[in-house]
């Protein structure tokens, strides 16, 4: 991944012969060592600190000086986020990136990468989860399927609070998550965004696999297609001609996910989760996941190769990304607020696995279904607006949705929602929780002023859809299942309105 006549810049992986991870202070300090570089390309700012007082570094590259979002959105060129240690426990994507950004400046895979995207990239965003460092974090445990191979210490999962950030895209519960959100993604707005993991889980042969967002009919579906069937099967494709290395959609087998019978299936359509929220914002986003059963080196060079290939394509691709996602500012009319889980119509996907099923078995494939096909349960009419409290509307300006001017007081055309009974359905396990638990409720039509203190917040604006999984009464998703409003009691209004007419 690297050839230099000089001393070269070197991360914690490289230095320690891949037996050990970088602290938050040896990011700082490489870091600084990109600066000491003097390379006008690359800016270094931060987006803020953590709540034990770590620097949250934001590195960006632009080969023209496109080192703010104003600039960035004003050159038209696709602008790449690279966002890694959400799980601080999964270190792959933090050294990787840490090589990757070194190697550009250094012209390792030639000039044209900087000068066609503005890259921004978030090293740790998870440091006090990072710096919780024991062996007692994610080891190996093949019986169970579960842990990775090295390096021996590693942070936790959730951050120091205990939240899992990768679960907290809806609530917004953690400080780093709001952070992330008001001053780099909402500002960068990035057309595409690569969110950097590792996973274990089933016995199969692949070095990477990965994902697209979930919720292809809450945000603009174009974007979602653009993936699926054109950007990430050319990803593939050249790391397995430049690596030699299998990558594939995420996922397990059904049997490994407490199921019966035959298939490969992906994870949960719920927001909270990065991948799918970044999906209500109708950009680009792929989660990468290295597999944790491979040796810590391979899962950095595979993360490695994957970021160089996605960024290839972009800076190939710029001009249709742009225009694509210019096309799909808003979010669509109809707006699928619950889905269920089934098998891609028509079609068996293969999966190179082993037999036996262990690690040290024969090689083989199998044809299998594949259980990607997000189908929605409850669909509703994107209404002008929702009308809410003012506490509710502060959560969502939160989410870079605006308010209308609209005055206590103003009558308007609703339909207030009136909850009638919780649904409880098993919760995957990873969803982290229990159930996945929606209401029912009625919606009664009506005109009514404005209460004092309330807000208004149309839907027809870059975050729109955001606002409607967030509003609608029947989410599995939004305010309710968020704790946002007080927990319902069946019989009494939610006090989220639709608005169904402009003022």
């Amino acid at each position: 991944m690297s050839s230099s006549t000089t001393t070269p810049l070197l991360t914690r992986a490289e230095t320690s012969g891949y037996t050990e991870t970088s602290t938050h202070a040896d990011v700082m300090a490489y870091v600084q060592g990109l600066a000491a570089l003097g390379d006008k390309r690359l800016h270094i700012t931060d987006f803020g600190s953590s709540p034990e007082g770590r620097q949250l570094p934001l590195l960006v590259l632009s080969a023209q000086g496109h080192h703010t979002p104003e600039a960035a959105q004003a050159s038209g060129l696709p602008v790449v986020l690279i966002i890694c240690g959400i799980h601080a426990g999964e270190v792959e994507g933090k050294e990787g990136v840490l090589m990757l950004v070194r190697n550009l400046l250094r012209g390792d895979h030639g000039d044209e990468l900087l000068a066609r995207t503005v890259l921004v990239v978030v090293p740790l965003f998870n440091p006090d989860g990072n710096d919780r460092m024991s062996a007692d974090h994610r080891p190996l445990d093949i019986a169970h399927l579960r842990g990775q191979d090295g390096p021996a210490l590693v942070g936790t999962r959730t951050n120091a609070a205990g939240v899992n950030l990768n679960r907290d895209y809806m609530r917004q519960q953690a400080p780093e998550m709001r952070l992330l959100q008001q001053r780099v993604c909402q500002p960068w707005n990035p057309h595409l965004t690569l969110d950097c993991h590792a996973t274990n889980g089933s016995i199969h042969r692949f070095a990477l696999t990965y994902d697209i967002p979930h919720t292809e009919h809450t945000g603009r579906a174009e974007p979602v297609a653009y993936m699926r069937d054109r950007m990430m099967p050319a990803v593939q494709a050249a790391v397995k001609r430049t690596e030699g290395l299998d990558t594939f959609w995420y996922g397990n087998f059904v049997r490994d996910e407490g199921g019966q019978g035959q298939g490969w299936i992906t994870y949960t359509h719920h927001p909270r989760f990065g991948c799918n929220y970044r999906g209500l914002t109708n950009r680009l986003d792929v989660l990468l996941e290295a597999y944790s059963y491979i040796s810590y080196q391979e899962r950095v060079e595979v993360t490695y190769a994957v970021l160089r290939e996605a960024l290839v394509y972009a800076a190939a691709n710029g001009q249709e990304i742009v225009d694509l996602l210019a096309a799909c500012a808003e979010p669509p009319e109809q707006v699928a607020i619950r889905y269920a889980l089934e098998a891609v119509p028509d079609t068996t996907v293969e999966v190179l696995t082993r037999e036996p099923y262990t690690l040290t078995g024969a090689p083989i494939s199998v044809q299998v279904p594949h259980y990607a096909h997000f189908v929605p349960t409850a669909t509703v009419q994107r209404p002008w607006a929702y009308a809410m409290p003012q506490a509710v509307a502060d959560w969502l300006q939160g989410h870079g949705l605006q308010t209308a001017p609209v005055a206590a007081g103003t009558v308007l055309e609703v339909e207030v929602p009136v909850m009638q009974q919780p649904v409880a359905e098993p919760g995957p396990a990873i969803l982290e929780a229990q159930a996945s638990t929606h209401w029912q409720a009625t919606h009664q039509r009506t005109q009514r002023a404005l209460p004092e203190g309330w807000c208004v917040v149309p839907t027809g604006q870059r975050y729109g859809a955001i606002a409607v999984v967030a509003c609608e009464a029947e989410s599995d998703d939004g305010v309710v299942a968020n704790g946002i409003v007080a927990e319902p009691v069946a019989g009494e209004e939610l006090p989220v309105w639709r608005v169904l007419l402009a003022v």
